[in-house]
């Protein structure tokens, strides 16, 4: 298979120099007959779980194309040598929260909220306790207010239940709680317990495309063609980086490729040039869960 839209490996460039997931949260109505059915009917269902993230790629990777991530890589790492989780959190319990939090809204609004919520419950025990409209008190300026508070008290009742109140360390435990799909789960198991996954969500597919990292049209695939390019020993930081790197020098609308330390050797055609997304505004790219 050719290289569609793969472009020029170049030099680093210029040294100049905020989580959906948009994770669709819904509530399972089961009406099967027992005391146990009868508590999983109040449980919010999350996005429907991927049981296997695509591993083939996209395109061919060449040689070319792998020394063009090499150099990406490297020159994201001198602008973000050591990139902190944008979203404030004192636990993994924390973060898993502000993480389903994160979904249709921005890290800047979660960390304005979760600082109150916390101090009122800030572990898997008390948050446990609080009813969904306390929880919605705290958290009603963010986007699915409503939908978020329920599936976290539901989430932290299983945390206490299933888990002794840890958050659990493996996909399979995470992806069985409520608002938690593939991409909340991969940013627990990199960032909190170090383990191997690489979180794509829509900002970092948008600057795959837009380097010709990725043929992909779904998050899911480009997150396997940037798992084949980068090293694994990589796959935390480059999540990170990237995001930083989209929020302050490379947004989605009204960017200019000439100007962008990375774009301006890097870029990929139609993305070269200036006004030029890879995707339309408002437009997302498409997740299997939320088809």
């Amino acid at each position: 298979m050719r290289n569609r839209g793969i472009g020029q490996a170049g030099p680093p460039g210029r040294s100049a120099v905020e989580t959906a997931a948009n994770n669709k949260d819904v509530l399972q109505d089961g009406s099967e007959p027992g005391a146990e059915d009868d508590e999983q009917k109040k449980r919010p269902k999350g996005p429907k779980k991927m049981k296997n993230i695509i591993q083939t790629t996209s395109f061919d990777a060449s040689q070319e194309l792998q020394t063009k991530a090499s150099a990406i890589s490297e020159q994201l790492e001198q602008l973000y040598p050591n990139p902190p989780i944008p979203l404030h959190h004192a636990s993994p319990f924390q973060l898993l929260v502000a993480v389903v939090l994160s979904a249709q809204t921005t890290d800047v609004k979660v960390n304005e909220v979760t600082p109150a919520l916390f101090a009122r419950a800030g572990d898997a025990g008390a948050m446990s306790q609080l009813k969904a409209l306390e929880v919605e008190d705290y958290i009603r300026t963010l986007g699915l207010a409503p939908t978020k508070a329920k599936n976290i008290v539901a989430m932290s009742k299983i945390v206490v239940d299933e888990h002794e109140g840890e958050v659990p360390d493996s996909f399979e435990g995470l992806e069985s709680l409520p608002g938690v799909g593939h991409k909340t789960a991969s940013v627990i198991l990199a960032q909190v317990f170090g383990k191997l996954a690489f979180p794509v969500d829509t900002h970092i597919h948008r600057l795959a495309q837009r380097w010709g990292l990725t043929n992909g049209k779904s998050v899911e695939q480009t997150e396997a063609d940037l798992k084949h390019l980068f090293p694994e020993s990589k796959w935390r930081d480059v999540h990170l980086q990237m995001i930083y790197y989209g929020r302050k020098e490379c947004p989605a609308q009204r960017h200019d490729p000439s100007e962008c330390p990375i774009c301006s050797w890097a870029a990929v055609p139609p993305y070269n040039r200036e006004g030029i997304s890879p995707s339309r505004p408002g437009k997302k790219p498409k997740r299997k869960e939320e088809a």
